[in-house]
């Protein structure tokens, strides 16, 4: 390739953008086979597997990813392409890692779209590694879930609170409506509330939908 520059700084500067441009797209991809054998140790799995974590080489790295012995990098992978799947990196999910949270991905949770995937994320953490966090008893572990997305091999914290301490959220599919409802208490109520998070043209839309109802 001829570079075309008519002085030595931009010529340096066109140098520094190709490797930095190089870099940035340099995540691992898993070709077909490894995606197939993840597939079939997973096929006796009580819920269908799409994402797992893995590390740079491609080992698998769930049952509560990572804090302890992490490696350097952390990365998603979506089993259930054919052909390839890029490694999604995302920034967030190891500085969570490094800070010691253990994270599953809920394999219950994942509905996907022709274009986005949304997932939920849940984590914890022993009280000593941050003894100034509020958990929900008094010297009881930090816990959080996040509310992610997943579009064109790139991760999106969509709420990083997605139920609180007292919380749970179910999955729903009813009356033509896909999504989640969160159960939450709100400050000074004893009455459970109840959230929906309803698929609408392909995004998840935030409504308020009254006191929670087991049976709804």
């Amino acid at each position: 390739m001829q570079i075309m520059c008519s002085t030595i700084k931009q010529c340096c500067l066109f140098l520094v953008m190709t490797l930095l441009t190089g870099f940035v797209h340099a995540e691992p991809v898993a070709d077909g086979n490894m995606l197939k054998n993840y597939r079939e140790s997973f096929n006796t799995s009580a819920h269908p597997i799409k994402y797992i974590f893995v590390d740079a080489e491609g080992k698998n790295r769930d049952n509560g990813c990572c804090s302890s012995n992490a490696p350097k990098k952390i990365y998603m992978l979506d089993i259930s392409a054919k052909e390839s799947s890029n490694f999604i990196y995302s920034p967030e999910v190891n500085r969570l890692i490094k800070q010691n949270f253990e994270i599953t991905i809920d394999d219950t949770s994942v509905i996907s779209t022709p274009e986005t995937d949304y997932l939920v994320l849940t984590m914890s953490r022993p009280h000593e590694y941050n003894p100034e966090s509020v958990g929900c008893t008094a010297g009881m572990g930090e816990d959080r879930a996040y509310l992610i997305s997943v579009t064109n091999s790139r991760i999106k914290v969509l709420n990083r609170g997605f139920f609180n301490c007292a919380g749970s959220y179910r999955m729903i599919h009813s009356n033509g409506q896909t999504g989640y409802e969160i159960l939450e208490y709100h400050k000074g109520s004893d009455q459970p509330q109840s959230v929906l998070y309803v698929l609408q043209d392909g995004k998840l839309i935030r409504k308020e939908n009254g006191p929670y109802k087991e049976d709804r």
